[in-house]
């Protein structure tokens, strides 16, 4: 019976094979691999074919004639991995997984720091909010694209003023030329060398609240219309957000919405989206001060700007210019299953949109909030109320399925 493997090699040196590894592929007639790879298995008789790819690899078996077959995998195949296509692509031979020594794990060794306090994100090949998993983690580990990789972190983590963060950085991690630096972000923005990179930003004063709760005054403002804090929290937890969700924040005025979701979860993605000089001038700035990188501007009016942009999962609505009828059709046209939170003042807002609800079929949730607030007044205290709010939340049937 044909078996394939899908073998973890560690930091890519012999030496760095787990014995279990180094027994199946010296017992493989054909070896898979990028070149760094099949060189840790040089010594190994199997046929040597320089591809990862899923579809080269599948193509290639079913030409030839074999036993055993080997993919050699940089790390741990269960660490952001490309074992996970292999799976599907190779599913008809139930390929077994070989665990090898991840990068995380070798490089906090070297460092002599515990992994288990260490979060983990990859910026090899793929996007991901570092700036914000950094900002409330002592440690993170940074899967990087070579020194290149490097300066772009440096430089992303200096515009958001992380001005008491050490790198330290690791390349060619179990090779014998390996080389650990400890640097500061300056420093590391002109940081250059050869091979594969990874590195551990360490911030002294981590941001300790999870979901933090942004006082109005906080917020850059000027004269554009902001949703208030107590309207921003109720908003958020209505909209039920995950870490996976993307958002829209149309007519996102100051971005406090976009920002406030942002910074409860990190690992989404949040589209600011608004059409004034003035409003996209001033969610850039809050979008730096709070280091919410996960926010993306988008300039533009609703629905026209949504056409370049992911397909959204919720969004919330703070200003439709009129067109909540086309805005409301291009969401559900993007994605059926958008959960959309509409926050108004007006009744005639209210009217057409519980008069679109019904047109859709929607038996929409309606929240009003009637918040006051105290005010000094010489010796006693006055509460102070503010306009009513009402929130309203719509969901297909399909966002039910």
């Amino acid at each position: 019976m044909k078996k394939v493997y899908l073998i973890g090699i560690g930091t890519g040196t012999h030496e760095g094979l787990t014995g279990k590894a180094s027994g199946i592929i010296s017992s493989c007639d054909l070896l898979f691999g990028a070149d760094r790879m099949l060189e840790a298995a040089a010594q190994y008789p199997g046929k040597k074919i320089n591809t990862y790819k899923p579809d080269e690899i599948s193509d290639f078996l079913k030409d030839s004639e074999w036993e055993k077959a080997g993919v050699l995998l940089s790390g741990d195949v269960g660490f952001y991995s490309g074992a996970k296509k292999l799976m599907t692509a190779l599913e008809e031979y139930q390929p077994e997984l070989v665990p090898g020594i991840s990068t995380v794990s070798a490089f906090c060794a070297a460092l002599g720091l515990s992994w288990d306090e260490v979060s983990v994100v990859s910026l090899h090949g793929r996007q991901m909010n570092a700036v914000g998993i950094a900002d409330c983690s002592r440690y993170t580990f940074c899967l990087l694209d070579g020194a290149g990789g490097v300066r772009k972190l440096a430089d992303r983590l200096l515009y958001y003023a992380f001005d008491n963060v050490i790198l330290h950085i690791g390349g060619r991690i179990g090779y014998s030329d390996e080389k650990i630096y400890h640097m500061r972000l300056k420093e590391a923005a002109a940081f250059d060398c050869a091979g594969p990179v990874a590195a551990v930003i360490e911030n002294p004063t981590p941001r300790e609240r999870v979901f933090p709760e942004l006082a109005d005054e906080e917020l850059i403002r000027s004269d554009v219309p902001m949703t208030k804090a107590e309207v921003r929290c109720v908003a958020i937890q209505k909209l039920g957000l995950s870490k996976s969700s993307v958002l829209y924040d149309i007519g996102a005025g100051t971005g406090s919405v976009a920002v406030q979701a942002a910074l409860c979860y990190p690992e989404s993605s949040v589209y600011a989206i608004e059409c004034k000089e003035e409003a996209l001038r001033l969610i850039e700035e809050n979008k730096r001060k709070f280091r919410a990188d996960n926010v993306t501007i988008v300039a533009g009016k609703a629905p026209e700007a949504f056409l370049d942009i992911p397909a959204p999962t919720h969004a919330f609505i703070g200003g439709s210019g009129g067109r909540m009828r086309e805005i409301l059709r291009r969401l559900w046209e993007k994605n059926p299953r958008t959960v959309v939170l509409i926050s108004m003042i007006t009744l005639e807002t209210l009217s057409e949109t519980l008069t679109l609800a019904e047109e859709y079929g929607i038996e929409p949730e309606v929240v009003q909030l009637s918040v006051s607030k105290a005010k000094k007044a010489g010796k006693s205290r006055l509460m102070l109320a503010q306009n009513p709010v009402m929130l309203i939340k719509l969901e297909t049937e399909a966002a039910h399925e």
